[in-house]
């Protein structure tokens, strides 16, 4: 059906990696805690300033930390991602293959598809994602890849 050759840089790694970062539940649990005891010791005169500083810590510390993990695994040239992958889009599912080996993962496992970031992110059942660049699709094949992506995959929403 369709065969396409893909691999992120380490730019689209970055800016991917971060926006799934700051997308998890945990980093909206953080900034939530923090506006909510941000707004009490504001609202609050009697209530030590310092907790606006206790407030911000989970965040800031989540925020850094996370940054720091996927500059430091940006750095790694043995990532998978990097190499080039090779997707054939079947009837059957999606034949996946790098010099590292070869897989076939059917569209019953393929949970849905998003485009984030310039990338096309393919969700599976268990939890791992699929990537492809969107420069790496030729332009006019990503209207044609979109609709085979609909047809076997839902569109989330993001």
């Amino acid at each position: 059906m369709m065969m396409i050759e893909s691999t992120l840089n380490r730019e689209e790694f970055v800016r991917y990696s971060l926006k799934r970062h700051f997308s998890r539940i945990t980093f909206f649990l953080y900034a939530s805690v923090f506006a909510v005891l941000a707004s009490f010791t504001f609202f609050t005169p009697d209530v030590s300033r310092w907790l606006y500083l206790a407030a911000a810590v989970p965040v800031v510390a989540y925020s850094i930390g996370g940054w720091a993990a996927v500059i430091r695994r940006s750095k790694d040239e043995n990532l998978p991602i990097y190499l080039p992958i090779r997707y054939a889009f079947e009837k059957d599912g999606i034949e996946i293959s790098s010099r590292l080996g070869r897989s076939v993962v059917p569209w019953s496992d393929v949970k849905g598809w998003s485009k984030v970031m310039e990338v096309y992110e393919i969700g599976l059942s268990s939890g791992q994602v699929l990537v492809i660049a969107e420069r790496c699709i030729a332009e006019r094949q990503i209207k044609e890849f979109e609709q085979l992506l609909d047809q076997y995959a839902l569109k989330q929403r993001k």
